[in-house]
């Protein structure tokens, strides 16, 4: 047999698997919409003839391009790259790809690129946006947008949801004897900061305790390993940090001090992204970054045109804001405050 010279085509892969051209196309464009069997035979004999789907025609012909944009304030941040790598694995199931842009928690940067990108993608996840609502609104009249921890009325989003686990984490904190308790803030830009700030100072005051809102941060490691010094000089007892990079900031920076966690100051977090590389382990909560990045993708695909087996799952993709729920880690990173004859 005179070996194959010329690629594959969807014809060959169509009568080697004994089903019709349009079968084979939708194994690649829209898998959900074909049984599972004729979805892996179809697959197998293109294995087997090296046929390799043409997205970019695809795109020519359906108008639509075979690329996600995703913005982020800073792709350093684990809690980012965890949700990354989610999006990334329920995208490469649609045959879509992913542009990534890191915008240095920059919202001239960040508008800067979502232009960019609907130029040449079919949908933007906008990560943790700093741009005012007006402008988000704005870009969402020129390419399909979904937010991730932001909401703003009439845009999807996608949001970890960790008002009744930071409520939770203060009752403990307070009934192991805690009365002067800080919240480390994250980057002043940050939705999710301002509403876990909220969170957590409505719980105090229910609770009628002391809540010492520390000095501003940009989230960084070294900005916790700084925030130590005003922590021991407000003789806060407890501190729940934004998230965990600063916790873990934190906790380095008051070891430099002579001082231990949670000897001398318990200290939480908040994603559950690096609380196991910290000593001692970090008492958090969940993120939830790689349900978060799944569902955002969903939900992108959902809007953005028709994507068998995207969903709407049950309760998860009907409401335009979706919240994804975090629940309490418990660690080793709190313990009941020193006595005054410690």
């Amino acid at each position: 047999m005179t070996p194959r010279t010329k690629p594959a085509t969807l014809k060959d892969v169509a009568e080697a698997a004994g089903v019709s051209i349009s079968t084979v196309s939708r194994v690649f464009s829209s898998p959900g919409r074909i049984s599972p069997e004729t979805s892996d035979r179809v697959r197998e004999v293109a294995r087997r003839l090296r046929f390799t789907p043409n997205v970019m025609a695809r795109s020519l012909i359906t108008g639509t391009s075979p690329n996600i944009g995703l913005v982020v304030p800073d792709i350093s941040n684990p809690y980012m790259t965890t949700l990354l790598k989610a999006a990334q694995k329920v995208s490469r199931g649609h045959q879509t790809g992913i542009f990534v842009a890191d915008t240095d928690d920059d919202a001239d940067i960040e508008r800067e690129v979502c232009e960019q990108f609907a130029q040449q993608s079919r949908g933007v996840i906008l990560c943790a946006p700093r741009m005012t609502a007006s402008h988000i609104r704005e870009l969402s009249g020129i390419v399909p947008l979904v937010l991730v921890n932001r909401i703003v009325e009439g845009i999807p989003s996608v949001y970890t949801d960790s008002r009744s686990a930071l409520r939770e984490l203060l009752d403990e904190l307070v009934e192991q004897g805690h009365r002067r308790v800080g919240y480390l803030p994250g980057p002043a830009g940050s939705w999710s900061n301002k509403q876990r700030a909220r969170t957590v100072a409505d719980r105090a005051r229910a609770l009628d305790i002391e809540l010492v809102r520390l000095d501003p941060t940009d989230g960084t490691h070294a900005d916790g390993v700084l925030a130590a010094e005003q922590v021991l000089a407000l003789g806060i007892t407890a501190v729940m940090a934004f998230d965990d990079v600063l916790a873990a900031g934190l906790v380095e920076g008051l070891r430099r001090r002579g001082k231990s966690v949670p000897e001398d100051v318990s200290v939480t977090g908040h994603d559950d992204i690096l609380s196991e590389l910290v000593h001692p382990g970090l008492t958090t909560v969940t993120g939830q970054s790689a349900r978060v990045g799944q569902l955002a993708i969903l939900r992108l695909l959902d809007s953005s045109g028709p994507v068998a087996g995207s969903g709407p799952e049950p309760g998860v993709l009907s409401d335009e804001s979706v919240g994804v729920k975090a629940t309490v880690v418990r660690r080793h990173s709190t313990a009941a405050p020193r006595t005054r004859s410690d």
